[in-house]
């Protein structure tokens, strides 16, 4: 009698248990693949502004003159903002008045680069880039 209901096959419990099984995995796969593609988007996103900020570095003093103030904008997609801070750079342990080395620190300017941009559930990211530029001549 046993090795008749050997050969019987699976019982009703036996598939239903592996259904479970193989739809927690299914699950578990999913979560893991839809992280994957979260992460991915979100390098792309960094990698796009990290680009966008650059390149607004580069061009500064290309076109017009390096000069303290704002500027803003935003992509031709309108997917990233950017916004560019010129204000003046007082190198750490000197003073605004007191002459410091070889450049006076009335030469220096620090640009700042902020991009930001909205992912997929509306969480906002940002980007900053900042530099340190000399005047090509003392402003008077």
């Amino acid at each position: 009698m046993r090795t008749a209901r050997a050969h019987r096959g699976f019982t009703l419990m036996e598939i239903l248990v592996a259904f479970v099984v193989l739809a927690a995995a299914v699950g578990v796969l999913y979560r893991t693949f839809s992280a994957g593609l979260r992460n991915v988007d979100a390098v792309a996103g960094y990698s796009e502004a990290i680009a966008i900020a650059e390149a607004k570095l580069t061009g500064l003093g290309l076109e017009q003159p390096l000069q303290e103030g704002e500027e803003s904008g935003a992509t031709e997609d309108r997917r990233f903002n950017w916004q560019i801070a010129v204000l003046p750079y007082t190198p750490p342990g000197s003073s605004p008045d007191q002459p410091g080395g070889f450049i006076s620190p009335q030469q220096l300017l620090r640009a700042t680069v902020t991009v930001t941009w909205n992912e997929r559930g509306d969480r906002k990211r940002t980007v900053e880039l900042s530099t340190v530029r000399m005047l090509g001549k003392n402003p008077t």
